[in-house]
């Protein structure tokens, strides 16, 4: 157990190397051996180390290598880049099917998919989806305080806000363009390639005025925003209508996205973002793997859901209750989508990396 605090405590402080491997000798018989008896795991993420969904990540491995048991070894390789394109990819086309390479990705990689954006080469028929600890929870808009932007109607009254983000296609990114889509934000800029903690500090240090991240890992990780004057005038809820009434500790009283939709090409594209995008770190395998082990896989998981050990761990790291999503109930989410197809253009015009489209 103290190689894994160890890794938890690293990571929660930033010290976590590109390609991190975890050993967990002290579980490694509390499942009977498999397919997975002896192997390594190589789990390949689609985002940097240090954020929210890479300790959603490491939670949820060392609890499958509990259940996996056979003193099974995980590699975690981070891939950032594309809200996970350049992962699924790399499950899809490159890593061998053998059961020994698995995904983990934010869940725009789900969108990317649908509407064919730039760079992919995976198609969502490629993938056993396995799951996440939760749909990501609620997530708000956070401006610094220098701007006073403390309401919806300022946030619309400002022009050329610059929002900070990590690269075309993440899902924070995507939530930065349908808020300022939906609000009809006065000529916002996009400045990208940060990571979580360099998102934090270009805010602190005037780099950059505001960006959409989850309100877990804001309290987790800058809880004192709040005491020093950042404002949140606009929150999005999660993939089962969570909003910031969930978090005790955050600012209440503020207005969801939803609200604002005053048109039905509005109301639609939320509702395909909820559908496409609904969150969470999502755990996925190629299909073609050997079946002894996507049987021991979807056991596995299975079990890590409903371990109530895992549900407390996860809060108690995260900041944030764990909700967990199975992958049968993603592509439940993604079949029921909309699919008008002027919907689903102009949604693909507005997650690019081209100018915003104009609300209508």
């Amino acid at each position: 157990m103290h190689k894994v605090s160890s890794l938890l405590a690293a990571m929660i402080f930033g010290l976590v190397p590109s390609v991190l491997q975890v050993l967990s000798e002290e579980w490694g018989g509390t499942a009977q051996a498999g397919y997975y008896e002896g192997k390594t795991i190589k789990v390949i993420e689609g985002r940097r180390p240090g954020g929210t969904g890479s300790l959603r990540t490491h939670i949820t491995v060392k609890y499958l290598v509990k259940y996996l048991g056979g003193k099974t070894t995980t590699v975690i390789q981070y891939m950032p880049g594309g809200g996970g394109t350049g992962a699924a990819n790399q499950i899809a086309k490159v890593a061998k099917k053998d059961g020994l390479t698995l995904g983990n990705v934010s869940s725009g990689v789900l969108s990317n998919a649908i509407l064919g954006a730039r760079g992919v080469r995976y198609d969502l028929d490629d993938f056993v989806l396995l799951g996440s600890g939760s749909p990501g929870g609620a997530t708000t808009i956070s401006i610094r305080p220098a701007l006073k932007i403390d309401s919806v109607e300022k946030l619309k009254a400002y022009k050329g806000l610059r929002f900070a983000n990590r690269s075309v296609g993440h899902s924070m990114y995507v939530r930065d363009r349908l808020t300022a889509f939906v609000l009809e934000l006065d000529n916002p800029i996009w400045v990208l390639g940060y990571n979580d903690a360099e998102i934090r500090l270009a805010l602190e240090r005037g780099e950059a005025d505001a960006s959409f991240g989850g309100i877990a890992g804001l309290l987790r990780e800058s809880p004192h925003w709040i005491r020093d004057g950042f404002t949140f005038p606009v929150y999005m809820k999660d993939s089962k209508g969570q909003g910031s009434e969930a978090y005790p500790k955050f600012t209440q009283g503020n207005p969801s996205l939803d609200q604002f939709a005053d048109t039905q090409t509005k109301k639609a594209l939320l509702a395909l973002h909820y559908a496409t995008t609904p969150g969470g770190s999502i755990f996925f395998v190629h299909k073609d793997i050997p079946p002894a082990a996507l049987k021991d896989l979807d056991e596995a998981f299975e079990k890590i859901w409903r371990d109530k050990q895992f549900a407390e761990e996860y809060e108690r790291i995260t900041n944030q209750a764990a909700s967990p999503m199975t992958g049968k109930d993603y592509m439940r989410l993604v079949q029921n989508r909309p699919r008008d197809p002027k919907i689903l253009d102009l949604y693909k015009e507005l997650i690019g990396g081209g100018p915003m489209p104009k609300s209508r």
